[in-house]
């Protein structure tokens, strides 16, 4: 999982592309210093457009080759140098070869739009994921397409000169107000697939992931800024030449849209170099993981990586568990992450933003960095997968052992002593029907015993769970509680409706045992018991002012609480300073 393929555009093509770049920029700095009618500023900018979106393509393909923006890049940059024949450079139709300029002109002239849309769509991979997108670049591609054919069979001198001046090698129709309101038309058109680009680029940056927006935010102000101007200079332009008594567009406007086409190329490569910066960190890397424990392997990672969504996950037997040994669900097709495993057989694996996939050797190299510190990590979150199993069973044991003692308490209090309330009832009517006889005194001697067996039958129920924890919660069965203590019990139950039985059985149990224990070591010392919910849990301290010095490691009733206490997934904590009376305090948690 995560794996891209690995085909990058050959080595061949992409110097061609170079050589290619480098012989139209001399090529255009020759025939507009030597022929064209624009100053020599225009001219050079128009180049260094060109020459910038070339550079940069060809820096981003060397140091990014698994991205196809490098490659766009430099066509984008021969499209733009080809363009420049026809319409920049303001070549006079008289300069010999000017009907071949028009004939590779006038298509690169529109073909540099839908590039330039999949350029700034598909940044940084150069590949287009939504078909919104998809679709815009392609009606893009085929405007294009018919643009250039319904413009080299119209073209035509118009009555005043710009930078579409001369006569088309493949005219068929000569009418300049024919020609100049298509051409209007068209750049009318493009001007709104440029507004569509930018709902669509400004809704890609607003639901981006975090590292996506690392890198979005190099190029997103200057190809925002870029579009918005072009729109506008295109409309201008477009409402310019329709009207006969202007004579050019604005020069000041059209300068600034030049100076932001040579900031989109450089912001451009600006964002995929900060990206090959992070190969630099990895070597700090190495270094940090030496101070750093095998939990924090994760957040080092991630900070590397320039991914703070970034979770390091390791095999198990039926699954994947995280960093913390918790089980852990791979991320589904749907979703902005990927999974990239380490090894074969896996030692870990990598959950991360799409956006990594395009830099494969950053992750080996992390990954290579961090093995044995992974490896760590591996063993640290089996041993805390296996100890929250155990807890899982201890507290599956102890829920159990709770729903036994229920069944047990029930059984008695409707069986067993059902049954002895029956034989007091036989033995009354008996004592009724023996009147004075000297039997009469046998009878009562058996209802006494009969009335002691019951009442340790009560308390052998009470002391499995009572009643009235089973059917009216912890709040009454505490209250009763503290009725029946031995010493005088202050109440503080902040606490309202029902939690899991085994939640109120450990509280009821935590309670009483350590009511018994200030009887024992604090006799005739008054105790207060605070019971408080708090967001997820249960909060229950127990202290009284009595000689203190009980430990949790002495005796068997505080350890034993604990281990119940443990067991729920819950804290228990004690502070008996000799002299200093008790507190015992203990969180639960209310699932």
């Amino acid at each position: 999982m995560g794996a891209l393929s690995e085909r990058t555009p050959p080595p061949r093509l992409l110097l061609a592309l170079g050589l290619v770049s480098a012989a139209l920029a001399g090529l255009n700095l020759w025939l507009g210093l030597g022929y064209g009618s624009p100053p020599w500023p225009w001219i050079v900018s128009s180049v260094a457009v060109g020459v910038s979106f070339a550079g940069a393509g060809m820096a981003a393909a060397w140091l990014r080759p698994r991205t196809r923006t490098g490659p766009w890049m430099l066509v984008m940059g021969v499209t733009v140098l080809l363009a420049n024949l026809t319409s920049a450079l303001g070549l006079p139709t008289t300069m010999p070869g000017r009907e071949m300029t028009v004939l590779l002109g006038v298509p690169a002239f529109w073909l540099q739009f839908p590039i330039a849309g999949h350029l700034i769509l598909g940044y940084p991979t150069g590949r287009l994921h939504h078909r919104a997108e998809r679709t815009l670049v392609r009606v893009g591609f085929f405007l294009a397409l018919l643009a250039t054919v319904i413009i080299l069979v119209t073209k035509t001198p118009v009555p005043f000169c710009a930078d579409w001046c001369g006569r088309s090698p493949l005219q068929l129709v000569d009418d300049p107000q024919l020609y100049l309101e298509v051409r209007s038309a068209f750049l009318a058109v493009v001007a709104a697939l440029a507004g569509v680009a930018l709902v669509l680029l400004v809704r890609r940056f607003l639901q981006a992931t975090p590292r996506q927006h690392r890198i979005l935010r190099f190029m997103i102000v200057p190809t925002v800024l870029t579009i918005l101007l072009f729109a506008g200079s295109t409309v201008i332009t477009a409402v310019a030449y329709s009207d006969r008594s202007s004579t050019k567009p604005l020069p000041l406007f059209a300068a600034m849209g030049w100076m932001l086409f040579i900031a989109v190329p450089i912001s451009f490569l600006a964002g995929l170099l900060s990206e090959r910066l992070a190969f630099a960190s990895v070597a700090d890397l190495v270094g940090a993981l030496e101070h750093v424990a095998a939990d924090e392997v994760e957040t080092a990672l991630a900070k590397t990586l320039r991914d703070p969504t970034l979770r390091v996950v390791f095999p198990a037997e039926d699954g994947w568990i995280d960093a913390s040994g918790r089980p852990y669900k791979p991320p589904g097709d749907s979703e902005n992450k990927t999974m990239t495993t380490l090894g074969d057989p896996p030692l870990a694996a990598f959950v991360h933003d799409r956006s990594l996939d395009e830099d494969r050797k950053l992750l080996d190299a992390a990954a290579a960095a961090t093995r044995l510190s992974l490896d760590n990590a591996r063993l640290h979150a089996e041993v805390r997968a296996q100890l929250a199993e155990v807890r899982a069973s201890r507290r599956r044991i102890t829920a159990a052992a709770d729903a036994e003692r229920q069944r047990l308490e029930r059984d008695l209090h409707d069986g067993a002593q059902q049954r002895l309330l029956g034989i007091g009832f036989a033995l009354g009517a008996l004592r009724g029907r023996l009147g004075e006889s000297p039997n009469r005194v046998l009878v009562d001697e058996l209802e006494q015993e009969l009335r002691s067996a019951i009442r340790e039958l009560r308390d052998i129920a009470q002391g499995i769970r009572p009643s009235i924890l089973t059917d009216q919660g912890l709040v009454p069965a505490l209250a009763s509680l503290a009725r029946r203590a031995a010493t005088h019990v202050v109440l503080d139950l902040q606490i309202s409706g029902r939690f899991s039985p085994i939640t109120e059985a450990t509280a009821y149990y935590l309670v009483s045992e350590a009511l018994q224990n200030v009887v024992k070591h604090a006799s005739g010392v008054p105790a207060c018991v605070r019971v408080i919910h708090e967001a997820d849990r249960l909060v229950i301290e127990v202290s009284d002012n009595g000689p203190g010095g009980a430990s949790l490691t002495s005796g068997t009733g505080l350890p034993g609480l604990a281990d119940r206490v443990d067991a729920v997934g819950g804290t228990l904590d004690i502070r008996s300073f000799p002299g200093c009376g008790t507190l015992l305090r203990a969180e639960l948690p209310c699932g």
